[in-house]
């Protein structure tokens, strides 16, 4: 034996990434080029001019190169039999357990079936949704009286009534109600807003004088409070409003 496997040829295999000679096939020449010398000439009729191509040997177990490799090559871009790339199905996307809706009181009754309705009044019993606006530079939970369609927030010791605002839409499923008091709130409760310094602000809701009415928790007065009868009215005790 030669020493060397696949007949003996210690060029087999092929080095890699080199640039095969054009293989020429004398009885597939094109009509009218002479053949190279040293190969037959003329054409054979019955044999029609077909390129030619090339097999690559190749080892057991191994693939042939799927493609010839030029120094300096640019890659061509994919291409799609239909002339467009494949279509890719977006992931579902994170749901955020609360979302915050601007609307105004004329227009808020188009979020019935998906406000945090956090209580009620005490003359009439209609529901009071969760709200939050601006108002002298903070950004404040309150309540809207959607039968009434007025909407407040407590501020600077007042019942402040405020045109536009947000409401608090969630699932119900999503969203539950803590007891707290003086000020603390659970780790997951939602935060609504924000005083002009910066502190976080909560939703809350606590009962006066028959009412269940939503407000504002603001940890730093240890205290939670509601807009009621045109005054704001603090609480010790109360439920905040908290992400499942």
């Amino acid at each position: 034996m030669s020493g060397y496997p696949y007949g003996g040829n210690p060029q087999y295999p092929p080095p890699q990434n080199q640039i095969y000679p054009q293989v020429m096939n004398p009885s597939n020449m094109p009509p009218g080029q002479p053949a190279p010398p040293g190969y037959p000439s003329g054409q054979n009729p019955q044999f029609p001019y077909q390129p030619g191509f090339v097999v690559y040997p190749t080892q057991p177990g191994q693939m042939p190169p799927s493609a010839m490799s030029y120094p300096g090559a640019q890659s061509a871009p994919p291409s799609y039999a239909y002339g467009f790339p494949p279509q890719v199905t977006p992931q579902p996307g994170y749901e955020p357990a609360i979302e915050w809706v601007p609307t105004n009181a004329s227009d808020a009754h188009h979020l019935t079936n998906r406000a945090v309705v956090a209580g009620y009044e005490g003359h009439d019993g209609s529901p009071l949704w969760v709200i939050r606006a601006r108002y002298e530079g903070d950004l404040i939970p309150g309540k809207l009286a959607i039968k009434h369609k007025a909407a407040y927030v407590p501020w600077g010791g007042r019942e402040n009534l405020v045109p536009n605002f947000e409401v608090c839409c969630a699932r119900p499923e999503r969203i539950r109600w803590s007891e707290c008091r003086d000020g603390t709130v659970p780790p997951n409760a939602v935060v609504a807003g924000n005083t002009s310094s910066g502190e976080p602000l909560y939703v809350g809701r606590a009962r006066e004088q028959g009412s269940l009415t939503p407000g504002k928790v603001h940890p730093s007065h240890k205290a939670m409070y509601i807009s009621f009868a045109g005054k704001e009215v603090a609480h010790k005790a109360y439920d905040v409003l908290c992400s499942i």
